[in-house]
């Protein structure tokens, strides 16, 4: 990290790092419940794989904010891991979960590798890059291993390469409605696939949660991915194409939390703003004017929970700040 030493982290730096850094210490405090109660000696590698590099990279971050004079976030600690509870999840559901955060991950550190500049900054972001890849790939392949992992559909070859000829290939509302494409699929199919992991997730929270509010909240976030899981089942029904199976099955009878109430409404928050983002990518790559609205009414929908998480996550004081730019006016003002 010395090379770079006279070179100041830019704030695109500082926030990716800032960012992971909270997203990291989640992460370990739901691992370290599943991995308490995970039976499977596969599954259980895996996790400790990924504790492992969520514990390196945590070490590596706080380098940097030191080195740069920035505090260390604070995050989440064991003080939002409640040890010894009953287990929340089936290896099952873990093994998912674990997946679906590796290809977040993915996403994430190849955003922050392209918008970072120091040299020693994005050598970092190319490792949690490799390291994000190399988990998605392990748990992915025991998925498959385990008959658990469901791909999306087939779609078979046409006869040559062809050319759109008329307004037809857009249309939706009216007029003869054309199949969709392989893009719109895969956008349909794994944007139903994280909607289903954010519910299962949602519904064990809603179990264990002790705060009346959080759980009317919870309960309102449930119901709003039930609503986008099942619009998104109708779109690949009414195709005659196969739609992933839910995932509530796999949550625990436990009512006890082994997390603080702080962290669940992080983990929860996380998955829905993510959500939008995959939402639009979906909505810009879909040309079928019919599917418009489906991802307008899949957003506003996030939309409203993100605000409702926003203001209960700052009444509760569970929303920590990063850093903010200069408040030139401020300093100005404290020269009268």
């Amino acid at each position: 990290m010395n090379s770079n030493h006279e070179t100041k982290l830019t704030s695109a730096e500082i926030a990716a790092l800032w960012t992971q850094y909270l997203n990291e210490t989640a992460g370990l405090c739901f691992h370290k419940h599943m991995i308490e109660h995970l039976e499977d000696k596969e599954i259980i590698d895996v996790f400790e794989y990924a504790i492992s590099l969520g514990t390196e990279h945590l070490e590596i971050i706080k380098e940097f904010f030191i080195s740069e004079g920035f505090p260390i976030p604070i995050g989440f600690t064991n003080h939002d891991m409640i040890p010894n509870t009953p287990r929340l999840f089936s290896d099952a559901l873990c093994l998912h979960f674990l997946n679906i955060m590796s290809i977040h991950g993915c996403h994430g550190y190849s955003g922050a590798l392209t918008t970072s500049a120091r040299h020693d900054v994005r050598e970092y972001f190319t490792s949690c890059n490799a390291s994000s890849i190399e988990l998605c790939n392990r748990t992915k392949n025991i998925l498959m291993e385990k008959g658990l992992y469901y791909r999306p559909p087939v779609v078979f070859p046409p006869e040559k390469p062809d050319f759109v000829k008329d307004d037809n290939f857009i249309a939706g509302w009216f007029g003869e409605k054309r199949p969709l494409s392989c893009i719109e699929i895969t956008d349909i199919y794994f944007n139903l696939k994280k909607s289903i992991m954010a519910k299962a997730v949602t519904v064990a929270f809603c179990q264990v949660t002790q705060t009346k509010k959080v759980r009317a909240f919870f309960l309102d976030a449930v119901k709003t991915k039930d609503s986008h899981i099942q619009m998104f089942h109708d779109l690949l029904n009414k195709e005659n194409l196969p739609a992933p199976p839910t995932l509530e099955a796999e949550v625990t009878k436990s009512t006890t939390s082994p997390f603080s109430e702080k962290l669940m409404m992080y983990q929860v928050g996380f998955l829905f703003s993510t959500a939008m983002v995959y939402y639009g990518t979906g909505w810009a790559s879909s040309p079928r004017r019919d599917l418009t609205p489906h991802y307008m009414m899949a957003i506003s929908g996030d939309v409203k929970i993100g605000n409702d998480w926003m203001d209960l996550v700052i009444e509760n004081g569970w929303l920590e700040q990063p850093p903010l730019a200069e408040d030139r006016r401020e300093l100005a003002m404290k020269k009268k």
